[in-house]
């Protein structure tokens, strides 16, 4: 679990924004797009009824009206799916900041975790300088009393070193033990937006893209008519 979730901070941090923040322009590319072809259509129409001499120039401007009033449709269309977008994809930015949470949660742990590896290296030096202080001591006949009394004062300090470990322990075991519980819960949690993420992302885009679809299929429709004639003209 520890290595898992640290993995995703190292992996998915950094370029997570990325492709959500490229899907959204995308999207609103394609709006200003169908936007843009909304507003030529507009012109062109209103020059079509104004400088109409024939009826074939009013049906044209008929036809144009319709391009142009599908495009602007399209265009709100996509804005409107864009704002659904950037709510869903939120999820994602919201994973970032618990990963900010969740790399503090192990900088604590491996913080309390040399604090026990120090102490530990601490207590292995102190009993390696009170055996060199006892052999030293044991040369002298009757005892070196300042020696002895150094090593009386080292294990003084052994005992102390001792207790601050065992409190670095429990305490790195009482952070472990957290890190465990919140991890299990965070991919819990991260199991279930997600997939209501997805569940919401796909049916906005199928939703949106059946009324563009719809949009486009009636214009086709009422201008058939030109489809109609070309086919005529290629006959004859």
């Amino acid at each position: 679990m520890f290595r898992h979730w640290r993995g995703m901070i190292m992996s998915v941090e950094p370029r997570t924004p990325l492709p959500a923040e490229a899907l959204v322009k995308a999207q609103q590319d394609m709006g200003d797009t169908m936007g843009a072809l909304g507003l030529a259509f507009v012109k062109l129409t209103k020059f079509e009824t104004e400088e109409a001499l024939y009826e074939s120039q009013r049906i044209r401007a008929v036809d144009s009206k319709r391009i142009a009033t599908a495009a602007v449709k399209a265009s709100r269309t996509c804005r409107d799916l864009n704002t659904q977008t950037v709510k869903y994809l939120d999820t994602l930015h919201e994973h970032l900041g618990i990963m900010l949470s969740v790399h503090t949660a192990f900088s604590d742990r491996a913080s309390a975790l040399l604090t026990v590896q120090t102490l530990m290296s601490d207590l292995a030096s102190l009993q390696s300088r009170i055996e060199k202080l006892e052999a030293a001591s044991s040369k002298v006949f009757g005892g070196d009393r300042t020696r002895l009394r150094k090593v009386h004062e080292l294990r003084e300090t052994i005992r102390a070193t001792e207790d601050a470990k065992c409190c670095a322990l429990r305490e790195y075991e009482r952070i472990k033990e957290n890190n465990k519980i919140e991890l299990s819960r965070l991919d819990r949690e991260r199991r279930e937006d997600f997939l209501e993420m997805l569940k919401g992302y796909v049916t906005s885009q199928a939703s949106y893209a059946e009324k563009i679809v719809d949009g486009w299929e009636t214009v086709a429709e009422e201008t058939s008519g030109y489809a109609r004639r070309s086919s005529n003209d290629a006959t004859y």
